[in-house]
């Protein structure tokens, strides 16, 4: 009934002259293609995803994809899933889609043509987000404030300055210029960005193996001052080939030293030792950040963990996820990458991936700070700090850091250079006696001055006394007594940067 009724219309409309334009007429029969998810006009896609949709009594499908009506990429042939996963989109781009049913006695079912439409691509937009690490005291009356500044899309912001930033203490204004208010990035504070780097290398991906390998040593060549890499690779189990360095050669000997797995994917697993590899440390004496960047083409599918093992080992760490191929399953990488999730098609777009993946870590290892004044409180007491960026736009959760800090141990002093000061002994020592071949360690202070200290340590003679500078911190260093019992020499501290210099006058015993 229902063919001699379109049969019928037809004649009828071939005796009508009409002036617009032909009208695409979809024309299904038998066994209908139906439920299509993402639903049809569906918005605000993500760049990868799964198609779906339902039938009954057809063993084979076709699927048809792309940018154009109707679609003219056949994206997946003689498949019996009800499911094709599509990745690599554009942003902001309608795709259209087609089943076509491929039933038993050769005949086809032609579905509707569906499409959806991805997301825009967002811009960041205008605001910072302060996250608060840590907040220290030192003497004499040093607050340092360690934090890292976001943008409104989650992304390091690393071109602020001190002048940028206002500190209240108990809701009144700290005097930048009394207070000798500074702000250190990366560079001058003990600071170490590690990144564990997990590359598959199951038999499916035999044949991109070159590629990925090409493409991880990319992200290598662009490392980063202070950042350090860890190499994995993983099929049946996530082995260690490359523990952490800075060592581009390094590095790049074990990327090209993988060869091709098993037939298993371990991506759980994976999951579990990448993010079990580092501990997230913030302090003003020395942090560490790390992220796990994830190169995968499946699944988990040898099934030793669970995704909700996987998801509670990794926590608040970072981690990127690379999927590649139409074998992943987007929804699971878009959650383990809480720091951003790629999808890539064909191996022309790896590269560009991991090197995208590499600047966002740049952004991260240098949006960095730490803030530090000389405050002006005194006395045993709690006092309430908040740390604002001037002209913020931004006004919701973490547009300020807010804390406290105790005032008992500060005290009052001059500018000068200080040797081993404390709150017992607040203007230090300026001579030692060591026993003869014994050894003391000191440490310089540089207290009001202007620019990050550097120090230089000389002996006036290196019969009599020894003194070696800390080779990773030159504030500190250990004198050594070779002399005789009796001899005398001294020790000159300079801090360069600031023009100060202090001696130590010591004596042999």
């Amino acid at each position: 009934m229902r063919q001699f009724s379109l049969y019928i219309l037809l004649l009828f409309l071939a005796g009508c002259t009409f002036d617009a334009p032909p009208i695409e007429v979809e024309v299904i029969t038998g066994p209908a293609l139906s439920d299509p998810d993402p639903s049809d006009g569906a918005e605000e896609e993500e760049l990868a995803l799964t198609l779906r949709w339902q039938s009954e009594n057809i063993p084979e499908f076709d699927l048809y994809f792309g940018i154009n009506r109707p679609p003219d990429v056949l994206y997946a042939a003689d498949t019996t899933s009800k499911e094709i996963t599509v990745v690599g989109l554009n942003y902001d781009t309608r795709y259209y889609w087609q089943v076509i049913g491929k039933l038993s006695d050769g005949s086809s079912v032609y579905g509707p043509i569906w499409n959806f439409k991805t997301r825009p691509k967002v811009l960041a937009p205008d605001g910072f987000i302060m996250q608060k690490q840590n907040i220290a005291t030192e003497i004499p009356s040093y607050v340092n404030i360690l934090f890292q500044v976001l943008d409104l899309n989650n992304e390091g912001y690393v071109s602020l300055t001190v002048n940028d930033f206002e500190v209240f203490e108990d809701d009144l204004l700290v005097s930048p210029e009394e207070a000798i208010v500074r702000l250190f990035k990366k560079e001058e504070i003990p600071y170490t960005f590690r990144t564990v780097l997990m590359l598959d290398n199951s038999t499916s991906l035999e044949d991109s193996l070159s590629y990925i390998k090409d493409a991880a040593i990319g992200l290598v060549n662009n490392l980063t001052d202070k950042q350090e890499v860890a190499v994995y690779k993983f099929s049946d189990e996530p082995e260690l080939i490359q523990d952490f360095t800075s060592s581009k050669t390094s590095l790049i000997t074990a990327i090209n030293s993988i060869t091709t797995g098993y037939n298993t994917t371990d991506l759980y697993g994976a999951v579990i030792a990448g993010a079990a590899k580092w501990t997230d440390i913030y302090s003003t004496e020395n942090s560490v950040q790390g992220a796990l960047v994830l190169f995968t083409d499946g699944q988990d599918t040898q099934g030793e963990h669970t995704f909700e093992e996987a998801l509670t080992a990794l926590g608040d760490k970072r981690c990127f996820t690379i999927g590649f191929g139409g074998d992943i399953d987007p929804a699971v990488l878009r959650i383990f990458g809480n720091s951003g999730f790629y999808s890539v098609n064909t191996t022309d777009e790896l590269s560009q991936k991991f090197l995208d993946i590499q600047l966002q870590l740049d952004k991260a290892v240098n949006s960095y700070y730490v803030l530090n004044y000389l405050s002006p409180k005194r006395g045993d007491f709690s006092h309430t700090l908040k740390v604002f960026i001037k002209n913020n736009p931004y006004s919701g959760s973490g547009s300020s850091i807010v804390g406290q800090f105790n005032s008992a141990p500060f005290y009052s002093v001059s500018p000068g250079l200080y040797i081993n000061p404390s709150v017992e002994n607040q203007t230090g020592i300026s001579s030692l006696i060591i026993d003869q071949n014994t050894s003391v360690t000191v440490t310089a202070y540089s207290f009001l001055v202007n620019n990050q200290p550097v120090y230089t340590w000389t002996s006036g003679n290196n019969t009599i006394a020894t003194v070696t500078p800390d080779a990773t911190d030159n504030s500190v260093a250990v004198i050594k007594a070779v002399g005789n019992p009796g001899d005398q020499t001294t020790i000159v501290v300079l801090d360069f940067n600031n023009d100060l210099s202090k001696l130590i006058n010591i004596t042999v015993r």
